[in-house]
């Protein structure tokens, strides 16, 4: 149950439609986007996720996890549903009540089945290797259809892949990439060698593909940080790490200012990543900050609720989601939908997030401290993106389980 839940996160996103099928854009409630529907995604994980509740009810050997963080989830599922029954009251007065309690006992089951249940069952070495086989063999599927078919690929000249939208792909490839370094590492007997290190450079390509840049950033620190920490025994690896760090130090020497200065020019939109147009992201960012602070201001105490980013005046399509009503900063964001009570709640999960990752950093556990590496690079991402409360999306079960995997101990028996 548990390696379908997580396998479902992936194949609710896929686009049958890449793969030159004849599938229907949309098919009443069973098909969207050419793929699953988002009632579908749902639906099986309800499936899935009430049998898994019940063995956990009844397994008592299973992995601890952190009071601070049971007590997080605690608070966060009580700001939820408070905020919830008061939007019903005095906010969102002409939508479905029906609906906006779906989505909240919707969003809580996610939360508690990837944030709470998965990562008490499941040791965090399979976590790591079996995500990394599927999102591997994705991203390949992706990059061989580019070859094969290009234009099936692409959307808006960014590179989807297999999947019906870009920030799909995009997680997809980063996980891939950080969790290839951990495989890789924990592979002592090499067997899997050849595999990890092609999903690992086809991975970084896909990267490069979709011209994400924060994704970029996050995989080159990723790939540092792994090399710095990773704790070698012979001496083959030994001297793999001092000509990487000494490759490193020369490289920024000699190159340094070019590469800050390509990096500028990527920030502020004087060059380009990839496929993807020149943009200035600080000014673009700036923007949606502005916007999402003036929808904030509207209802700074209540919020607007989950089904606000789904939501075109008082009608709500959670098949379609608005992005100019969900703004990429995770404070704005938590404002918007749940007011000051979720957006406080959003400022101590960061502290939180930061806190666990050093701790698992000192873990002797490489995969623990490769997924404690994944949520460290990707904290910078996470301040600029929406809040993650999880309605069937991707990255959202992906962020929850990680979070899950650093809050929750190595072994069952407790040891750190």
């Amino acid at each position: 149950m548990i390696k379908a839940l997580v396998a479902l996160l992936f194949i609710s996103k896929i686009s049958l439609g890449s793969f030159l099928l004849p599938v229907p854009y949309s098919f009443s409630y069973l098909i969207f986007q050419q793929g699953l529907h988002p009632y579908v995604n749902v639906f099986l994980c309800f499936l899935l996720g009430l049998p898994l509740a019940l063995l956990w009810l009844k397994v008592r050997d299973r992995h601890h996890l952190s009071g601070f963080y049971k007590l997080f989830v605690f608070l966060l599922m009580l700001t939820l549903i408070v905020q919830t029954l008061l939007q019903i009251s005095y906010v969102n007065t002409e939508e479905s009540p029906v609906m906006q309690v779906g989505a909240l006992l919707v969003s809580l089951f996610m939360v508690v089945v990837y944030g709470v249940l998965i990562p008490s069952l499941w040791d965090v070495r399979d976590f790591m290797r079996f995500v990394q086989k599927w999102s591997g063999i994705l991203v390949l599927m992706s990059l061989i259809l580019w070859v094969v078919a290009g234009g099936a690929v692409f959307k808006g000249g960014r590179f989807v892949g297999v999947f019906k939208h870009i920030p799909h792909m995009v997680t997809c490839a980063t996980v891939a990439f950080v969790f290839s370094l951990g495989t890789l590492l924990d592979d002592s007997k090499m067997k899997h060698k050849v595999w990890d290190v092609l999903v690992l450079g086809g991975s970084f390509l896909a990267i490069i593909l979709t011209g994400t840049r924060s994704s970029a950033a996050a995989a080159l620190m990723a790939f540092v940080v792994t090399m710095v920490l990773h704790k070698t025994a012979s001496n083959q690896g030994r001297i793999f790490k001092f000509s990487f760090l000494s490759l490193l130090v020369t490289f920024t020497l000699f190159f340094g200012n070019q590469v800050y200065d390509f990096a500028r020019g990527i920030a502020t939109g004087q060059s380009s990543l990839g496929t993807r147009e020149a943009q200035d992201g600080i000014a673009s960012r700036w923007e949606e900050v502005e916007r999402g602070s003036q929808i904030f201001l509207e209802e700074p105490w209540l919020g607007h609720g989950l089904l606000s980013k789904f939501a075109a005046g008082n009608e709500v399509d959670v098949s379609n989601y608005n992005a100019m009503k969900d703004p990429h900063n995770i404070f704005i964001s938590a404002g918007v939908i749940g007011g000051w009570p979720l957006l406080v709640l959003a400022g101590i999960s960061l502290i939180l997030m930061i806190v666990g990752s050093f701790k698992a950093l000192l873990s002797f556990d490489i995969s623990k401290r490769q997924v404690a590496i994944y949520l460290l690079s990707h904290i910078p991402i996470l301040i600029i993106y929406h809040i993650h409360l999880s309605i069937g999306g991707m990255a959202d079960r992906l962020y929850w389980m990680v979070f899950g995997f650093i809050a929750a101990s190595v072994s069952r028996t407790g040891k750190k």
